[in-house]
């Protein structure tokens, strides 16, 4: 009898998590970005330009050619399919980070501490998979290009690590932040495959479906009309400036500069007060790259580090693309599970990066408390917190057992032959 136990628990866990996504369909159907990506595929197909056919459309081209397939469907058939995508996407993006995090933190770990980490890693995370689900967002889809480049990158195969990476910036801009760390690491063939596989994957669009009477074509055009001038802070040279202003909806440096100045005498100061901002951010994660350049094992952190700054330094950055802390969280967890010396520190810095997002999910909380914590730069905060116990790590490696490159490699061949 005891034998039946654990099998049918399992499946029990199973039903429960069926019924779970089942009831949860209703709310995902409702209209959201698939009615966005269908319609900038179809201009796609119709050989439109993307910034006159979809203005709202401010994604990479590449991307619409990707939601093609989905023109071909009814609405609600593509809803359907997008939706069982997602899932598949959440699973994998857990599965990913879980490995990741444990090539951090290698070492075996006992049955309640794997559930403890698998647990808690998950329910760290959920707010922000429930954000991509409630907007139909395709942040989910992104992320396993991320986290696979990154593996590939810990396993030194550099090509397959640079393709990964360059499909997830070609898709979303942001994971641009990839190629100069491959520099900055001396990965080169990596960073090589990666300016090739984004050059290729940005202009398919263009080989494949050439636009009418454009003088550019779709890629140079979003280079012309959203790309650059979000980088630049140029409003005026863009059809739709989405970023600029103090909307509680862009949750990067950028949006929290602008709304703590709104309304002061400091406003009119805005641009070089924020690049200011910038730099200091863009120095202190440097310093901790720096930091953690000898240690190959590290490579989980720095890919943790590297997605804040990604979500920091955006000119837009919107709640859906907070679902990429997912791998922060569990290399912290994980971490925070091998810590001895500094793990209260640690509790707290993850008690902390939960309570300052705890009012993401409109779903489960009422909208005053939303607006709040919205105001109050909820996500900024839960995500620099989470910078504090990176620098502990890479203060003290020899609290986690890590190794500097040169030692690793040296002594691989002695524990390949134990």
């Amino acid at each position: 009898m005891l034998g039946f136990q654990q099998p049918l628990r399992k499946l029990g866990i199973w039903i429960v998590f069926a019924a779970a996504l089942v009831a949860y369909y209703p709310r995902f159907e409702k209209p959201g970005g698939m009615e966005l990506y269908r319609h900038a595929a179809q201009c796609l197909w119709d050989h439109q330009i993307l910034q006159l056919c979809e203005l709202k459309f401010t994604y990479p081209p590449s991307f619409a050619l990707v939601m093609m397939p989905f023109v071909a469907v009814p609405e609600n058939v593509a809803v359907l399919i997008w939706y069982i995508i997602t899932i598949a996407c959440t699973a994998i993006v857990c599965e990913l980070c879980q490995v990741l995090a444990l090539r951090a933190f290698p070492g075996k770990l006992s049955d309640s501490q794997m559930t403890w980490f698998q647990v808690v890693s998950f329910l760290l995370s959920l707010k922000y998979i429930l954000s991509v689900y409630e907007n139909q967002s395709y942040d989910l889809l992104i992320l396993p290009l991320i986290l696979y480049g990154l593996l590939a990158l810990t396993d030194r195969r550099d090509i397959r690590a640079g393709i990964f990476l360059a499909m997830a910036a070609s898709f979303k801009v942001a994971p641009l932040i990839f190629l100069p760390y491959l520099v900055w690491r001396r990965r080169f063939v990596a960073a090589l495959a990666f300016v090739l596989a984004f050059t290729a994957v940005s202009f398919l669009p263009d080989l494949l479906i050439a636009p009418d009477n454009a003088p550019h074509g779709y890629f140079v055009t979003w280079l012309l009309d959203v790309a650059g001038p979000g980088v630049l802070d140029a409003p005026s040279q863009a059809k739709l400036a989405f970023w600029t202003g103090a909307s509680t909806y862009n949750i990067s440096l950028r949006g929290a500069v602008a709304r703590q100045l709104d309304g002061t005498a400091w406003q009119s100061d805005f641009l070089p007060i924020f690049r200011g901002v910038e730099v200091v951010f863009i120095l202190i994660v440097g310093a901790m790259l720096l930091g953690s350049l000898r240690f190959e094992r590290m490579i989980p952190v720095d890919g943790s580090i590297l997605i804040i700054a990604m979500l920091m330094l955006s000119p837009m950055t919107s709640r859906t693309h907070y679902v990429t802390l997912t791998l922060p969280y569990y290399v912290l967890v994980l971490a925070w599970i091998r810590d001895r010396r500094f793990r209260t520190l640690g509790g707290v810095v993850l008690f902390l990066g939960f309570l300052f997002s705890a009012g993401f999910q409109r779903d489960f909380v009422p909208f005053a408390i939303v607006d709040f914590f919205r105001r109050h730069e909820d996500g900024i905060a839960a995500a620099l917190v989470l910078l504090v116990y990176f620098g502990v790590i890479i203060a003290n490696p020899r609290c986690w057992n890590f190794e500097p490159e040169e030692t690793a490699r040296k002594d691989e061949p002695l524990r390949q032959a134990s």
